[in-house]
């Protein structure tokens, strides 16, 4: 977080410097601009690194792992987000790491739940693969068949990425 600020204030400045620089040969470029220009530089770079997050999360992820949802996101103070809404949020499963159940068609895995700005979320579940049906991992007390079982969102993508065999 702390050098995303400090290369968005890099950006303002460098971007009054160019107009600073261009204010030395056309000398009725009015002082005004100055500040507007340092703004506009720090506002196209915030929109610039926020339209990049996902793309960039994403290659950081191993080779393995399996983006099942992106949340698109439109905001009223973020009227660009209206043309092209803003991918902030994403849900992925890393496929290698998956552990199959030998005596039933199960297989356990975590899902990982990513923001921008927050730190990565994990669940362990449980995805049955003959039924399609996910819950949440049960204690290693617990029996399988206790579960509650059911469908989220993102469970038919899950189902896909780690019971397909490759």
């Amino acid at each position: 977080m702390i050098w995303e600020w400090i290369a968005t204030i890099t950006a303002g400045l460098g971007a009054a410097g160019l107009l600073m620089l261009l204010r030395l040969f056309y000398k009725r470029l009015p002082k005004s601009l100055i500040p507007a220009a340092a703004g506009s530089g720090m506002l196209l770079f915030q929109i610039h690194s926020e339209y990049t997050w996902f793309d960039h999360t994403r290659s950081l992820l191993p080779a393995s792992a399996v983006v099942v949802a992106e949340v698109p996101e439109s905001a009223f103070y973020k009227p660009w987000s209206y043309w092209q809404p803003q991918v902030l949020k994403f849900v992925a499963i890393d496929s290698a790491q998956t552990v199959r159940h030998p005596s039933e068609p199960l297989v356990q895995t975590h899902v990982y739940f990513f923001e921008r700005r927050m730190s990565a979320q994990t669940l362990p579940i449980l995805v049955d693969c003959q039924s399609g049906l996910q819950a949440n991992a049960p204690a290693s007390d617990q029996a399988p068949t206790k579960l509650a079982w059911g469908k989220t969102a993102y469970t038919d993508r899950i189902v896909q990425a780690i019971c397909t065999e490759k």
